[in-house]
């Protein structure tokens, strides 16, 4: 296992120390099914720490590891949808639930291109959700504008979730040893973003 740096050992730490605390005490403001949602995704968040303190950056290139990070950004847009318009929830649902299993049919018992493509639509839309609903309730006036920081971080996760795309086609925008020095200080200020951003409510 190549050994993880200790600035980023402590900045994986601290990302799942903020996705435990929003666990904890971060939802008294959601619906029960919200909850789950958030609590779903901040919790595969403290789990992919753990791993990578433990495993290192191999962890990533695991197939079934890959399958479960997936979840973050579906399960956080579906929290999303459900606490701000939740007369779209069972359609964005069913949406995601036949993309993600055709992703995981493909992955394990068919062509590894189709699955990437049935995950890349639904983590393109997903992400769009992410990014654009702060920025239309800001603009209509209805939520702080705190709210902002979940596009914010959006935007920062996607960077490294691109990244990690190139990587496993052999292309990646920017050297492997490179990315691994950045990709632990991303993946702390996104979540830190996240969690900021949800105080909104």
């Amino acid at each position: 296992m190549k050994r993880i740096r200790i600035i980023n050992r402590i900045l994986f730490l601290l990302t799942g120390h903020i996705s435990g605390y929003q666990i904890i005490s971060g939802m008294d403001f959601y619906s029960n099914l919200t909850t789950f949602y958030f609590t779903v995704s901040f919790g595969i968040l403290l789990l992919a720490c753990i791993l990578l303190l433990l495993m290192g950056f191999e962890i990533m290139e695991n197939s079934f590891v890959a399958v479960i990070t997936s979840l973050i950004p579906l399960t956080f847009s579906l929290g999303m949808i459900d606490d701000k318009i939740q007369e779209y929830h069972t359609p964005y649902l069913v949406f995601i639930i036949i993309g993600f299993l055709i992703s995981i049919y493909f992955r394990f018992y068919g062509n590894g291109r189709f699955a990437s493509l049935s995950l890349g639509l639904i983590y393109g839309v997903s992400g769009i959700v992410i990014l654009l609903l702060p920025v239309a309730f800001i603009l209509q006036s209805e939520i702080s504008t705190t709210y902002i920081f979940i596009s914010i971080g959006s935007l920062l996760i996607s960077f490294a979730g691109l990244q990690i795309v190139f990587i496993k086609n052999g292309k990646p925008i920017f050297n492997r040893k490179y990315f691994e020095l950045l990709f632990p200080t991303v993946l702390f200020f996104s979540t830190l973003a996240f969690v900021i951003g949800l105080r909104a409510n």
